[in-house]
């Protein structure tokens, strides 16, 4: 088994971006957060992403944006599952590792950690660089992706943790127009985050009603992608970036 062989694995399975860490990269992690907490034989982290829709993030309606979160979560769940049995058959143990639910909460604070962080996981891999605003940006899908991962009992080729930057030292547009006053540059405080983003209707639905970090970043949409105008959302457009990638490039 190949890093190669699995990430094309992934690709074909509906991963749009994918990449590895070996167990090294994460001496630094915290305690009980590391891989080997959870899957004391892990040798390999593979992370992987999928787009989420532009589109859905220019609505003034919440419903939108909160649609395609809870598909594009969905169908990670989907790949994440999906691989583990592949490479199950292929003879390689994979453990899933989903972004929910929480073991730890802090329900004073309202924070919680996954049993892995992913977007961690993900700069580890290659995939990307942490935003001020605390997202995993890529350089070509910017910070419009949604990550799974798997820990893998093999020991695979590392891709090359990115070195690009994302923000510029004096851009501060995620920190400013933060409703809830929740960043600082290196971290977000998850309480005021919380109770600003997240609404349930009188009829009981849960919807995301801010995304502003998301969106006001410059490097949202990737910083090698061209600036499309938006009153021309609707118009099919083929760019050399839409393709699958299969690696963190």
């Amino acid at each position: 088994m190949n890093a190669k062989t699995i990430k094309s694995l992934a690709i074909k399975v509906g991963a749009d971006l994918c990449g590895i860490a070996p167990i090294e990269r994460f001496r630094e992690a915290p305690e009980g957060f590391k891989p080997t907490d959870i899957y004391p034989s892990t040798q390999s982290v593979f992370v992987f992403a999928k787009r989420v829709p532009q589109a859905a993030l220019l609505s003034r309606s919440p419903v939108p944006y909160k649609f395609v979160s809870d598909v594009i979560l969905d169908e990670v769940l989907r790949i994440t599952c999906d691989l583990s049995l592949r490479l199950q058959d292929l003879g390689v143990t994979a453990v899933p590792i989903p972004s929910e639910p929480y073991e730890y909460w802090d329900a004073e604070k309202k924070e919680g950690k996954g049993i892995l962080s992913l977007k961690h996981a993900g700069h580890l891999a290659g995939l990307g660089i942490m935003g001020k605003n605390t997202l995993l940006t890529n350089k070509k899908l910017g910070n419009r992706i949604t990550l799974g991962a798997l820990l893998l009992n093999v020991s695979l080729k590392g891709d090359p943790i990115a070195k690009y930057q994302i923000c510029k030292e004096d851009c501060n547009a995620c920190i400013t127009r933060c409703p809830a006053n929740a960043l600082d540059g290196k971290s977000v405080v998850q309480k005021l985050c919380r109770e600003k983003s997240q609404l349930t209707t009188p009829k009981g639905y849960s919807l995301y009603v801010c995304n502003a970090c998301r969106t006001v970043c410059p490097s949202g949409e990737g910083v090698r992608k061209k600036r499309e105008n938006r009153k021309a959302v609707g118009r099919k457009q083929i760019t050399e970036d839409q393709e699958p990638i299969a690696h963190g490039s």
